[in-house]
């Protein structure tokens, strides 16, 4: 039984609940980083050169886990010890031309290098995409309102860049929430928490291919239902119920079951 009724109000049943948990302890582990992207940022030490590569890597993050995995090394590779030093220096432009041929699948070189100078212009301006998203937040452009940090992110970002960043009123924006997963969970083996003034309980979850399948195949979503802003509302708001103030512990549980089941 996926779904039971309590007072008119429909909720996850205690079997899966239990099962959601287990998958969550099961593959919330270091060793979900060796063959995750996330392994990248924890490279680095120091604050902004790991916030740099996780963006770089969380917006590479889509196809075959091999051909993510390539790709980023290859990144890393270039920008060397120092992303910081790399990205201030303009030195990402040797590397991310001018040129509209593909860097990995639909990117471009030109997306790549437009993404680089909005990064580094938010380093030189704020001291880093961090400090200007700490800045809207505490102004209160962007608190208690689902997705809204991803979006005030995205608004940073020129249309040079697309399809690298979206900005669509009802985008699911799946990269972005998955880079503020890695931001902004503390306590995990996996996500640095560096991001400690976003409250966990306002994350978005982030619509993997494998998210999306396992959620349908466990009933938390419609069978026909597209990924977009409502169904990342919707989900969020089940795990929320499961997994109480870290509603994105349930995107290792949905994520590492998908892979295992696809693999």
């Amino acid at each position: 039984m996926i779904f039971s009724t309590e007072n008119n109000h429909k909720t996850v049943s205690r079997e899966l609940k239990l099962r959601l948990r287990q998958l969550a302890t099961k593959y919330e582990t270091a060793d979900f980083m060796k063959e995750d992207p996330s392994q990248f940022m924890h490279r680095y030490h120091e604050p902004l050169d790991v916030e740099i590569t996780s963006f770089l890597a969380a917006n590479l993050a889509f196809g075959r886990r091999s051909c993510i995995l390539c790709c980023l090394e290859k990144v890393c590779q270039e920008m060397g010890e120092s992303p910081s030093e790399w990205l201030l220096s303009r030195r990402f432009e040797q590397y991310f031309t001018n040129s509209p041929k593909s860097f990995y699948r639909i990117y471009s070189y030109r997306n790549m290098r437009y993404l680089c100078e909005t990064l580094r212009r938010l380093t030189v301006e704020y001291g880093g995409l961090g400090a200007y998203c700490k800045s809207r937040y505490e102004a209160g452009d962007c608190a208690k309102q689902p997705g809204r940090l991803a979006a005030v992110i995205a608004e940073c970002f020129p249309e040079a860049c697309k399809p690298l960043i979206s900005n669509g009123k009802n985008s699911a924006n799946k990269r972005l929430n998955l880079f503020l997963r890695w931001m902004v969970r503390r306590n995990s083996p996996v996500d640095l928490g560096l991001w400690n003034w976003y409250p966990t309980d306002q994350l978005l979850m982030p619509l993997d291919t494998h998210v999306v399948a396992v959620a349908k195949e466990f009933g938390l979503v419609e069978e026909n239902a597209t990924p977009n802003l409502k169904m990342a509302i919707q989900l969020t708001d089940i795990m929320s119920e499961i997994f109480p103030g870290d509603p994105l512990k349930g995107d290792f549980a949905l994520f590492g079951y998908g892979v295992v089941v696809s693999d």
